[in-house]
């Protein structure tokens, strides 16, 4: 269903290691060319050369090839074959299987550079051909297409505050601060001080592919993965390679995305950047509950731009030792729908990476660290929402820097992986205060956080059909506060099993039991905010969340359908939640605290079924009950953003140059506060697509997102904001290899 990796042995190419020149054709099981496969030369992990398929299907590598070397082939869909080629073969013709959901390869859930595939997780893929033919303009609206994949008020990326980017996986939500860990090749892309995502740090043509774990991740990544993992994977370009995407369209939208890099020897180097902006719209809806007053003069659209770049150069040794450095920087500018309430960013980052065989095995080490500025402005809004006045101008500094190493290595039918990181913190949120153009006062509150943790796992192959995975997560972490005598010190000890087996008749079945926790953020201890007429308080006395779960499935893979039901089960002890303090329709005040105690429970379901004529329907949904249990005055309520069920349907068909696809997205109801009085209705959308290659390796496309411009509600705070309307775009996307 998503992107799949084909692994093919090559022969030795002896001690010499000339130049060799290996060809062919892929091709699937009718006979058809498969375009736009990705081909590349491995050796202990790292990519030696690499070429992509054409239209017709054909590659050619040259490289020198030395023993133990292997072609990976990833194309969207089909499962694994092995076939050996030699140095100088001209006409290898591979033929690939349609692959099921467990014979996804990703690196996500083995945490090495050396891509596997674990039939005991729960992964999701999408590879760069399908984010570049889908209609969304952001990565995180084509991840709504993710069973059970939710983000906090529902709104896109281009349209909300990034305090307000955080995801929900499994239920596990209710706060901005994600409880899910998202990464870029390995390196946090979560926010240091408050855990949202900012997804537009990544140009978006320097993406390789996503991979997507549902289920805690804690035992190999640590505290911030309680619902799941999201990796993004940038390419890596093995020859003289150029990508470029430039559209422009509705609600005054454009962008220009570029990437390109190559190999000289061993020395391997890439870099891009991304512009975009768009003046948005006005979210805030025209008509409004009963005792608010409906949009008014001074009501203005949310709109954004931002900027980033990136780049990396590396050293790849004869021996196989691989040495990377990577650095980026990224600003955006935010208009959140009043003239006084903005917001803008500006960050920097790097960091390092070395891999090579010791003992056996492969060991990698990073370090990467970052420093960040966040600027936000507040305002109260008159009843009538015809003036405003700025009261809060807030800056938050933030420095981040994170150390980690990992090796593994296989004994016969085990596969054991040993690790260690450690990440330290320092931000604060730095406040003035005025009323009506006077400064009543300043405010300078924040602290310091260290965390430590050591991880291993044991993946054992008990037979071909019988997978068995254990692993443990141990973790540390102390915060301090710059201003006052607080501190706390808290462990964590955080186990996971996993099984799947296969049975006859292409069915599988898996299970898994595990334990996490999650931290507090610097921003819920010490940074309040203001959404609309609510204000939220931080907490300097908040616990840690603690996570025991587990999950179960089914898969089903005959011929051209595959399908997978998944149900799940979390409690999540000491709930970090936003608490309903006083309620007026002029002024809601909440503070964050721990709530005793969260359940979630549900049931995904995924099918995909590839047609004759290169049709494909993908299928997806999860059901979720997650509401407050335990000894607190929440007990039954519903979590807040966390809709009952959400579904979504994925068209694709492709024939010769032309590509379309559609993404149906239905999210069901959902709660906007704990006390569960203001609800979010359910939300349709539906987004279209359509390309064609024109020559060479120009493409033209046009995209539509929110096609029926259906009005559905991202927030209620008690004022009712609604997302995006309908939007066309069209441009262009260059692809030179």
């Amino acid at each position: 269903m998503r992107a799949l990796v084909l692994a093919l042995l090559l022969s030795s190419a002896g001690a010499s290691g000339q130049a060799g020149l290996v060809t062919g054709t892929v091709v699937d099981t009718s006979g058809a060319p498969i375009p736009n496969a990705t081909v590349r030369l491995d050796v202990s992990g790292a990519t030696m050369a690499e070429a992509g398929t054409g239209i017709d299907g054909r590659f050619a590598l040259t490289a020198s090839i030395p023993g133990g070397a292997r072609i990976i082939v990833t194309a969207a869909g089909f499962a694994q074959a092995v076939e050996p080629v030699s140095n100088n073969d001209e006409s290898l013709r591979i033929t690939l299987q349609v692959a099921p959901f467990f014979e996804a390869v990703n690196v996500t859930s083995s945490r090495t550079g050396v891509p596997r595939s674990d039939p005991t997780q729960t992964v999701s893929v999408f590879s760069s051909a399908e984010l570049l033919t889908s209609a969304p303009a952001t990565i995180d609206d084509a991840l709504k297409l993710v069973p059970g994949f939710t983000l906090f008020r529902r709104t896109s990326s281009r349209a909300s505050n990034p305090a307000a980017q955080g995801i929900t996986l499994r239920g596990l939500g209710g706060t901005g601060s994600s409880r899910s860990l998202v990464l870029v090749d390995g390196i946090p892309l979560n926010d240091a001080f408050g855990g949202w995502v900012y997804w537009d740090k990544v140009p978006q043509v320097a993406i390789d592919r996503i991979e997507v774990i549902r289920g805690s991740g804690s035992d190999l990544y640590g505290a911030d993965a309680l619902g799941g993992v999201v990796q993004l994977l940038t390419m890596r370009p093995e020859r003289l390679s150029a990508r470029a995407l430039a559209e422009g369209g509705g609600l005054g939208t454009g962008r220009v995305s570029i990437f390109g890099g190559g190999r000289a020897g061993g020395l391997h180097y890439s870099g891009g950047g991304e512009w975009f902006s768009t003046e948005g719209y006005i979210n805030v809806a025209e008509e409004q509950d009963p005792g608010i007053a409906p949009r008014g003069p001074i009501d203005t659209n949310v709109g954004s731009a931002h900027r980033s770049g990136v780049a990396s150069v590396g050293y790849q040794t004869r021996g196989g030792w691989r040495f990377d450095a990577n650095g980026g920087v990224f600003s955006e500018n935010r208009q959140n729908g009043t003239p006084a309430v903005v917001n803008d960013t500006a960050s920097r980052q790097a960091s390092g990476e070395v891999a090579g065989g010791v003992g056996g095995g492969l060991l990698s080490a990073h370090v990467f660290g970052g420093t960040q500025g966040y600027n936000q402005t507040f305002s109260a809004v008159s009843a009538d929402r015809t003036t405003e006045d700025l009261n809060r101008l807030q800056h938050v500094p933030t420095r981040v820097v994170g150390i980690g190493a990992q090796w593994v290595r296989s004994y016969g039918r085990h596969t054991v992986l040993f690790g260690a990181e450690s990440k330290f913190v320092r931000g604060a949120s730095q406040e003035i205060q005025l009323l009506r153009g006077r400064v009543l006062g300043t405010s300078d509150n924040g602290g310091t956080q260290r965390t430590g943790s050591a991880f291993m796992q044991d993946t054992f192959l008990v037979s071909d059909r019988f997978t068995v995975v254990a692993g443990a997560h141990g973790d540390g972490w102390h915060s301090e506060s710059q201003n006052t005598p607080y501190s706390k010190t808290f462990g964590s000890f955080n186990p996971r099993a996993s099984f799947a087996y296969r049975l006859s008749g292409g069915v599988s079945i898996r299970g898994a039991a595990y334990g996490g926790f999650r931290a507090p953020t610097l921003n819920e201890l010490y940074r309040g905010f203001r959404a609309g007429n609510t204000q939220t308080n931080p907490n300097e006395a908040l616990l840690p969340e603690r996570l025991t779960g587990a999950d179960g499935g089914v898969l089903v893979a005959r011929g051209r359908l595959s399908a997978r039901v998944t149900g799940f089960w979390n409690v999540l002890d000491d709930t970090i939640t936003n608490i309903t303090l006083s309620s007026t329709p002029q002024l809601i005040i909440k503070q964050r605290a721990n709530a005793d105690q969260m359940r979630s429970a549900g049931l995904e379901f995924e099918s995909d079924v590839r047609l004759p004529a290169s049709l494909s329907v993908g299928f997806t949904s999860a059901i979720v009950n997650a509401r407050f249990k335990g000894e607190t005055s929440l007990r039954d309520n519903r979590v807040p953003q966390v809709p009952a069920y959400n579904i979504g349907v994925n068209i694709r068909f492709t024939h010769d140059a032309w590509t379309a696809s559609s993404q149906l997205r239905v999210t069901g109801a959902q709660f906007e506060d704990d006390l569960n009085l203001y609800t979010l209705r359910r939300a349709t959308v539906l987004d279209v697509f359509g390309s064609r290659m024109l020559f060479g390796k120009v493409t033209a496309f046009v995209a539509i997102e929110n096609l029926f411009d259906n009005q559905y509600d991202v927030g209620r705070t008690p004022i009712l904001t609604t997302g995006v309307p309908r939007a066309a775009r069209a441009g262009v996307q260059v692809w030179l290899r």
